[in-house]
């Protein structure tokens, strides 16, 4: 075990499934005290009883991105636990699962209620908690933020303009703060995953898996773990010379199909 995030403070946001869970594993054991925020409390709190039983610091609080006095409250009991904040990884989000409450449409068939979840959960989710953060980070003159965008984002998702719209959106607000907060010794870094192989992801896309397959060159779903990794490393003094960029996980889905 290394201590790449030792004496850091982490809040890892949809920390309790998925990408987010191997975040939270990661950074753990990288030496990182970790508040797990997340929508489903019981298993935010369960993660955290089972990491906690490891040895490693861990909160859990259960919280709703959407909302920016939820995000404050994350902030602020963040702060009032553990005396800081390091490292914001921003992975709450996505187009499907037990919290969202819409489906996958053409853009032709799709509602407003459809729009307003998507653009919540992935785009303002984002802004919420990280402007919850960040005067704290300017005041320490140290921080990282990750967010998550997605291929979704960069080159577009047919049944899902408005998630790719709001990843987008995720992508090109991590440019634009990158170069705000340069100045003040913070660091913002994206990443972009593709189909990675969440129990979400592939009950929602099952039957869809074998056009997303074929245009994957590697020819396979991605893993969590593959996608945490990376957060691991921007969050890291490991990429200290990286920030505004955009880091693609997605086993060369944006080349376009193998073979060409």
């Amino acid at each position: 075990m290394t201590t790449r995030l030792k004496d850091q403070v982490a809040i890892v946001t949809g920390g309790a499934s998925g990408i987010g869970r191997e975040t939270c594993k990661l950074f753990v054991d990288e030496g990182a005290t970790v508040m797990i925020a997340d929508l489903v409390s019981e298993a935010a709190e369960g993660l955290a009883a089972e990491l906690r039983a490891q040895g490693h610091e861990v909160a859990a609080m259960a919280t709703d991105v959407t909302d920016m006095d939820a995000a404050q409250n994350l902030a602020e009991a963040t702060v009032s636990r553990f005396g800081q904040i390091d490292i914001l990884a921003n992975i709450a989000g996505g187009s499907a699962g037990p919290v969202i409450k819409t489906k996958y449409s053409p853009f032709a068939e799709s509602s407003k209620e459809r729009w307003d979840e998507m653009i919540a959960l992935n785009l303002y989710g984002t802004l919420n908690c990280t402007r919850a953060v960040v005067n704290h980070m300017i005041g320490r003159r140290s921080g990282r933020i990750v967010n998550i965008g997605s291929t979704a984002g960069t080159i577009g998702m047919q049944k899902a303009a408005e998630y790719s719209a709001a990843k987008g959106g995720v992508i090109s607000f991590t440019k634009a703060l990158a170069k705000e907060l340069a100045q003040h010794g913070i660091n913002v870094n994206s990443v972009s995953p593709g189909v990675i192989g969440t129990q979400r992801v592939r009950d929602a896309t099952r039957d869809m898996l074998p056009t997303y397959l074929a245009g994957i060159p590697m020819g396979r779903l991605g893993e969590p773990e593959e996608v945490a990794k990376v957060v691991l490393f921007l969050a890291s003094e490991d990429s200290s010379y990286i920030t505004g960029e955009n880091i693609v996980v997605a086993g060369g889905m944006t080349l376009g199909p193998a073979g060409y």
